[in-house]
């Protein structure tokens, strides 16, 4: 993994202009870099989410992040901070994307990183191979991304029918049970109870590929969690109904087994 390194000249008690917190998966995390010229570590080649690893040459990333600050406020002279890139703990894809292939087909979802970029920093620590993480990589692309997709376009679809239903209310008084209205009245109802069954079908589907990854991850001393991402559905209208949140399946999460 490639490292980076910065050199800066230090006077005891002056501002280097860096952030740290102490991340329970990435060890030594790198929160904020000040701009220069408020930080000497502005125009550096470290960014904020990269892992500290070591203070002239002295390994500081299992230290507690309090005690890093400490040591650097204290140095003097010449100051080598070497870190190196983490790749986040989880594999996620955005549901509501989609892509056209190259034989014209429209599939929806996406991958947020790339089978090729997206091996967490956690997977490479633990030694888990990288034939284990693309079996773990298409698992989530092949079972748990199409049904949260599904789920997404038929959210979208039904938002609309909603503000459509609504306003026929509105326009018909609220009577039922005849014409464009009866019609209208079961398309919205068969539409929310699908709403259900595609629910359902999505946490049935990120439990069963939880535990096959969690099979594979045991002996790394790995477990994975779904990963849930909060999203507002709804629209702000006196015409429809409130903004509300709720959470989304989006992949899964790992975390080290202490």
């Amino acid at each position: 993994m490639t490292h980076y390194t910065a050199t800066i000249t230090h006077f005891k008690n002056e501002p280097i202009g860096i952030g740290l917190a102490n991340d329970p998966n990435y060890g030594l995390n790198i929160t904020s870099i000040a701009p220069a010229p408020e930080g000497a570590l502005g125009e550096s080649c470290l960014k904020k989410g990269m892992k500290l690893l070591t203070i002239n040459n002295i390994d500081v990333s299992g230290l507690p992040s309090k005690e890093v600050v400490k040591i650097l406020k204290d140095v003097e002279g010449k100051l080598v901070l070497s870190a190196q890139n983490v790749v986040p703990a989880d594999i996620t894809f955005e549901a509501d994307k989609h892509y056209r292939r190259p034989d014209g087909v429209i599939v929806h979802g996406t991958m947020k990183n790339d089978i090729n970029s997206a091996t967490p920093t956690i997977f490479k620590e633990a030694g888990v191979p990288s034939t284990t993480y693309s079996r773990i990589y298409k698992l989530i692309e092949r079972d748990m991304k199409p049904p949260a997709a599904a789920l997404r376009i038929h959210e979208i679809t039904l938002d609309r029918e909603f503000g459509s239903y609504v306003v026929t209310q509105m326009v018909t008084g609220g009577m039922v049970g005849y014409g464009t209205e009866s019609r209208h009245e079961k398309k919205f109802y068969e539409m929310v109870l699908k709403s259900a069954h595609l629910e359902r079908n999505v946490d049935l589907k990120a439990m069963e590929v939880m535990m096959q990854v969690n099979a594979m991850l045991a002996k790394y001393n790995l477990m994975a969690t779904v990963a849930l991402e909060a999203r507002k559905n709804g629209k702000e209208s006196r015409l429809a109904r409130k903004k509300y949140e709720t959470l989304n399946v989006v992949g899964l999460k790992f975390h080290q087994i202490e």
